[in-house]
């Protein structure tokens, strides 16, 4: 809601917050995403153990107290990056996985798409800290939840040997070579760096092409 008030001459306009549940949720989801991904920078350049609250808190430019209203520690942050990340995931996997696709046209667009993805801090942290949590249970969480977007990967493999757009292969195999590489990819892209996104889809697909694609 728009308030005017008058100073002099002058019209000033203030705004009024909107404190529906909708914009509440917003605003907390907004601020959220944006501590994972200072958090996750931190992660990703110093190092899990190496960085405290405190640092994250100071990024964030509030106090520790204000940063307990949205996390409950360090291992939560962990626990909402792979969160993000599987959400992220699978919903790249629900958009190209479609009835009237080869396995072959599937593949290209996953790997078109999770590309940038690998590159975003989020995702990055999610890579190199998964499963690291000191909680059993949530070590568990986060291998199943893994191993479940390896099987769907792992499946949109076997549909392209089935359908005879790729070769015949080992889908497991495939599948964990095709991770194992893709995954590489956030340890050394840099946003500055000569090399876009593209690029680096149109390198892969040649290598992975090669051995996969039928003649």
């Amino acid at each position: 809601m728009l308030l005017l008030i008058t100073s002099g001459e002058t019209i000033v306009p203030r705004y009024k917050w909107d404190k529906t549940p909708e914009n509440r949720a917003e605003r907390k989801k907004r601020i959220l995403d944006s501590i994972l991904q200072e958090a996750a920078r931190a992660f990703n350049a110093r190092g899990y153990h190496k960085t405290s609250l405190d640092d994250i808190a100071k990024a964030q430019n509030v106090t520790k107290p204000t940063l307990y209203y949205y996390i409950r520690n360090k291992e939560d942050i962990l626990v909402k990056c792979e969160d993000k990340a599987s959400e992220l995931i699978n919903g790249l996997l629900d958009e190209v996985v479609k009835p009237e696709k080869t396995g072959l046209e599937i593949l290209k667009e996953f790997i078109r798409g999770y590309i940038p993805l690998v590159t975003d801090d989020v995702i990055r942290c999610h890579i190199r800290f998964r499963g690291r949590m000191d909680s059993p249970e949530l070590r568990k969480r986060s291998n199943n939840m893994h191993r479940a977007i390896e099987l769907r990967v792992r499946e949109v493999v076997a549909r392209g040997v089935a359908d005879g757009s790729l070769s015949t292969c080992t889908p497991t195999v495939v599948t964990l070579l095709l991770f194992g590489t893709l995954n590489g990819i956030s340890y050394w892209y840099r946003d500055e760096g000569a090399l876009s996104h593209d690029d680096i889809y149109q390198e892969a697909l040649k290598m992975f092409m090669a051995g996969l694609a039928q003649s």
